[in-house]
């Protein structure tokens, strides 16, 4: 078997070196979480948090965790919920608040950052700056694991990342960077991006790394680039995988894709039957 060259070996683990950098951050970074009530329910606590983001701006939350009504005993699960572009963090209330029942704390960030300074308009920003913007959103995403995994009570070998779009994107970098995360849900993500200047941060330089297990979700009515670009993430990926398909748009309102998403979350996280919760639920 002919060995590389030693200088094909050092240019190898200087690329993946670089590629990973742009990733890292001040993980000693204190936070200066502020949190207050936006709903007044028995079976959930939910709140509106925030903390400054690792490069600047305000990382919005919203934190769900079990109520009172059934109070649940430690140590618990956690899922961070990333909606896509034009959502919002109450895309993923509803998951939130069953899982809430299971024990389940979750976290939705908006990400990436807001606030005076940031700018999330991709496509106006120079090739440079729009890389740095994709690579910020990983990093918040990031920051928002270690803000989740400091919470009392939190189970740091059951954690799920669920990314949906642009969530799906970041999710697919950290699959294979981020160790810490026992499972992942990619709805409706791409393996790349069209720009050059970004494919730094693309999901196909990192999906092959990933061990944890992967669902990757697409849709049949999603746009052309989407329908041929969703199944790639599968074939991509490392480790334990599963695709799903749905006959649905890039929106994935479909009932069919909560239900897989809950039960994906409930083999891997080994939660709780979920099916009783989600009757409950349905009946309030």
């Amino acid at each position: 078997m002919v060995q590389p060259p030693i200088q094909a070996l050092a240019v190898l683990l200087l690329t993946g070196a670089a590629l990973s950098a742009q990733f890292e951050y001040d993980t000693k970074q204190p936070f200066d979480t502020t949190c207050d009530p936006i709903a007044t329910r028995t079976d959930a606590e939910v709140r509106g948090c925030g903390f400054t983001g690792p490069r600047g701006g305000r990382v919005n939350f919203i934190l769900v965790k079990p109520g009172s009504a059934k109070p649940a005993k430690a140590p618990h699960p956690g899922v961070i919920f990333q909606h896509g572009g034009g959502q919002s963090m109450t895309n993923y209330l509803s998951e939130a608040l069953i899982l809430a029942r299971a024990g389940v704390i979750s976290v939705i960030p908006d990400a990436p950052a807001r606030g005076e300074g940031k700018n999330s308009e991709i496509n106006a920003m120079k090739p440079e700056s729009a890389r740095d913007s994709q690579a910020e959103i990983v990093i918040t995403e990031r920051r928002v694991l270690d803000w989740l995994l400091q919470q009392p009570g939190i189970d740091s070998k059951r954690i799920a990342y669920v990314g949906h779009s642009y969530g799906a994107i970041a999710g697919g970098v950290l699959a294979g960077i981020e160790p810490r995360i026992a499972a992942f849900v990619l709805s409706g993500g791409v393996t790349s991006k069209t720009l050059d200047m970004l494919r730094e941060t693309d999901p196909d330089r990192y999906l092959p790394k990933a061990r944890a297990p992967v669902l990757v979700q697409c849709a049949r009515l999603d746009t052309d680039d989407n329908v041929r670009g969703c199944p790639l993430v599968y074939q991509i990926t490392g480790g334990p995988k599963q695709l799903n398909w749905y006959d649905d748009d890039h929106h994935f309102t479909s009932l069919e894709a909560l239900r897989d998403r809950l039960a994906w979350l409930e083999k891997y996280l080994a939660l709780e039957a979920l099916g009783p919760y989600i009757a409950e639920f349905l009946k309030r």
